[in-house]
């Protein structure tokens, strides 16, 4: 929650029922891993095969200390040379199936809304706001992360890192859920998570945050005149203290932002 942007953007469209939820009721959906258009997104191996011989052993020792909190320590001894002469960490099939099971039980309890800091990215219009018909919603970063339960900055990477077996739970997610591709890096990723005691429907990832929390709407170089009216007249009839601009494309590509008078739209 450090060194964040005071806003974080969401391109939308408003021809999308589902996108138009945003702000008819005030919804955001904490998307599964597995909805995500980048296949390595949040899907990060652990490196099982790093570990050596003592770090197996000493891993079953303690997993004997905590599940056997009567036992000597012969039987604890005991217990990890048993396991570990089964060889499960070194059998490459075992360690498949482990990271499959996690991932499945990972991917229905965590969900991710994925926002970025420039609302002012050519290529983010052109991909998630329908060719620069849609519209782009500013968030307040503080008030939302908090509401959602915490969040940060997307790290980008020529070759994604590693998680290591020494890792600490800390280190595992947020290399997990803050990892991704260079070639992603054009989004300037923020994003907020959340974690499910069970496994999620797609009625509980949708989050309703306060109005509070909305700050900025801004209209499409292509959006219609009058979906421009229909968002315009919502936030007014809604009670949303949002500034209103209009993006401005020049032949370059480049954009700037405009300031949306109510006697223009």
């Amino acid at each position: 929650m450090t060194d964040l942007p005071p806003i974080v953007y969401k391109y939308r469209t408003w021809t999308d029922n589902y996108h138009k939820e945003i702000l008819t009721e005030q919804i955001v959906f904490m998307s599964r891993p597995t909805s995500f258009e980048d296949p390595l997104d949040c899907k990060l191996q652990k490196r099982h095969d790093l570990l050596t011989d003592t770090e197996i052993y000493n891993n079953y020792l303690q997993m004997s200390k905590q599940d056997n909190p009567s036992w000597t320590r012969q039987q604890h001894r005991k217990y990890a040379r048993d396991w570990f002469k089964k060889g499960l960490l070194r059998n490459q099939e075992h360690i498949k199936q482990i990271q499959s099971e996690y991932f499945s039980e990972f991917d229905s309890r965590f969900g991710v809304l994925s926002l970025t800091a420039n609302p002012k990215l050519y290529d983010m219009w052109d991909k998630y706001s329908d060719n620069h018909q849609g519209y782009c919603i500013g968030f307040d970063t503080k008030k939302m992360f908090k509401y959602l339960g915490g969040g940060g900055e997307v790290v980008y990477y020529e070759e994604l890192p590693d998680i290591l077996p020494s890792d600490s739970f800390d280190e595992e997610h947020f290399k997990q859920v803050f990892s991704k591709e260079l070639k992603w890096s054009f989004e300037e990723e923020y994003r907020t998570h959340k974690f499910y005691n069970t496994p999620a429907s797609d009625e509980d990832r949708k989050i309703r945050i306060p109005k509070d929390c909305f700050k900025v709407i801004i209209f499409g170089a292509r959006l219609q005149d009058i979906h421009k009216q229909e968002i315009f007249s919502l936030c007014k009839k809604g009670g949303f203290e949002v500034e209103f601009y209009n993006e401005v494309i020049n032949e370059n590509h480049e954009i700037t932002l405009n300031v949306a008078n109510s006697k223009d739209i």
